[in-house]
């Protein structure tokens, strides 16, 4: 077991933990509020280090990430814990409890375990990935050793240190951008909207990123907060891809779906910051990849199935047949 990073001691044998914005102060005895880390004798234990709750392979638009290896499948794997409590999440069953059953590996058996399935990637992913910092740090340099890319899927509630390590041996990310609003994120979801934005803003500046709202009636589904939303995004790089993918009810949400002529109004809003919105988890299209120069298609998708004739490879960037315009695809 390795040492945990990112605590200190407190007086009374307590401990803080300052990986994420919520800052625990734990008890003896007791553990933060993602359950993976814990205080045991006034020194912060990892309970989970290294426990991997899911394992499978994945087309890489499932993550989802439409610029990053396009068609490619990725290793995934899954964790338990994390360090926010969405009431709709579509994995509670990992992240808000701790399965029976949970698989044991080192970091080089799990990268091991991906360069067997000859995916040129593996995937931190499902439930919270940062919330184990240490064990996927650690996996992240041994995938790199290996040849493999490395991918994060993650709510981004992170401190600036912590999140710069992991991101500085990340190759692909795509960030939850859950709702524009502040409150909501505190009150609703259990996050921190800024500390997200930060994320956001240092994945920008070390890796690929891609950011993806769920849209949820009554909490992300306002033309106003999509508009803030996309300005932010834009404010960094236009060619940002940004994915509305539709809320479905689950774990303690009951609202209704969200209709498809609903995601279709919000990327038309997002769609006059961003170059390149996509529409997922609904029937129909919107996920094609489109020259934003010469309107042709240059990837066609169906559910997960991807076809390229419409894609130029130079340099190993994806370009449009058609035109020659970037599409900013690494391939």
């Amino acid at each position: 077991m390795p040492e945990a990073a990112y605590w200190r001691k407190l007086e009374g044998g307590a401990i803080l933990c300052e990986l994420c914005p919520h800052g625990c102060r734990i008890a003896t005895g007791r553990s933060g509020l993602c359950k993976a880390r814990r205080n045991e004798g006034g020194t912060m234990v990892l309970p989970f280090y290294g426990r991997i709750s899911s394992l499978a392979i994945d087309p890489i638009e499932k993550k989802p990430l439409h610029h990053f290896l396009p068609g490619s499948a990725v290793f995934s794997a899954g964790f338990v814990g994390c360090n926010m409590r969405c009431p709709f999440c579509q994995n509670w069953r990992i992240s808000q409890e701790m399965p029976a059953s949970l698989e044991d590996f080192s970091p080089k058996t799990l990268v091991d375990a991906a360069r067997r399935s000859t995916a040129p990637s593996i995937a931190y992913t499902y439930s919270e990935p940062v919330v184990h910092f240490e064990f996927v740090l650690a996996a992240m340099g041994a995938a790199r050793e290996a040849g493999l890319k490395n991918v994060l899927v993650t709510n981004g509630c992170l401190e600036p240190g912590p999140a710069s390590e992991l991101l500085a041996l990340t190759d692909a990310v795509n960030v939850d951008l859950k709702t524009w609003s502040t409150d909501a994120y505190e009150r609703i979801l259990g996050g921190k909207r800024d500390a997200v934005l930060e994320f956001i803003r240092i994945a920008h500046s070390l890796c690929h990123l891609e950011a993806t709202t769920l849209i949820v009636p009554g909490l992300s589904d306002s033309m106003e907060d999509m508009s803030a939303i996309s300005t932010f995004l834009s404010g960094l790089s236009r060619d940002i891809p940004l994915h509305l993918s539709a809320y479905h009810p689950d774990w303690k949400h009951g609202a209704p779906p969200t209709s498809s002529s609903a995601l279709e109004s919000l990327a038309r809003v997002a769609r006059k910051e961003l170059r390149y919105v996509y529409i997922g988890n609904i029937r129909g299209r919107g996920a094609d990849t489109i020259c934003p120069s010469c309107g042709s298609t240059a990837i066609s998708r169906w559910g997960y199935r991807v076809e390229k004739e419409g894609l130029a490879v130079s340099g190993g960037s994806g370009r449009c047949a058609s035109c020659g315009n970037d599409l900013h695809i690494i391939v």
